[in-house]
C-alpha cells in the first residue's frame, strides 16, 4: 500500500522534472539548394529550408517542385542551362531529379499532377547526366 502511494506521488513528479525537448534551431543549408531556390525565384524559402535536415532537403525540394508547376518549369530551365554550360549537374540536383522520378512513379503520385512527357524526359536526362561541382558550374555559367 505504501509502495503504491509512493509510486503514485513519485512518477508524476519525475515526469514533471524531465526537461522538454529543445526545439530545433535553424541550420546552414546546402549551396545547391540556395542556387535552386534562386532559380525558382523563391529565395525567401531558404529560411524554412534551414529547419530541414540537409539529408532531407532534396526530398523536401522535390516535393515542392511536384506541387508547383511554375517552380518545376523554372528549375528545369536552370538544369538545362547547367547541363549546357558544364555538361553535368551537382550531386544535389541529381538527388532532386531522382526523387522526382520516384515521386511520380509511386502510389503517392495520384495526389500529384504529373508533368507532361517532355518535362519527364528532361528530368530523366538530368538523372543520367554527369556530376560536376557547383563551383565549376557557376564558373562556367558566365562564359
Amino acid at each position: 500500500m505504501i509502495r503504491a502511494i509512493l509510486l503514485a506521488v513519485c512518477l508524476p513528479a519525475a515526469a514533471a522534472t524531465t526537461p522538454s525537448p529543445v526545439p530545433s534551431s535553424a541550420g546552414v543549408i546546402n549551396l545547391s539548394l540556395v542556387d535552386a531556390l534562386t532559380a525558382i525565384e523563391e529565395p525567401r524559402l531558404s529560411g524554412i529550408f534551414s529547419f530541414i535536415a540537409e539529408q532531407d532537403s532534396t526530398f523536401a525540394f522535390a516535393d515542392l517542385l511536384a506541387r508547383d508547376k511554375k517552380a518545376l518549369k523554372r528549375y528545369l530551365v536552370k538544369l538545362q542551362a547547367d547541363l549546357k554550360a558544364a555538361n553535368g549537374l551537382t550531386g544535389w540536383d541529381h538527388e532532386v531529379c531522382a526523387t522526382l522520378v520516384n515521386l511520380y512513379s509511386s502510389p503517392f503520385s495520384s495526389t500529384l499532377e504529373k508533368p507532361d512527357p517532355k518535362k519527364m524526359s528532361q528530368i530523366n536526362n538530368c538523372v543520367l547526366a554527369g556530376t560536376v561541382a557547383l563551383a565549376d558550374i557557376v564558373a562556367r555559367r558566365g562564359k
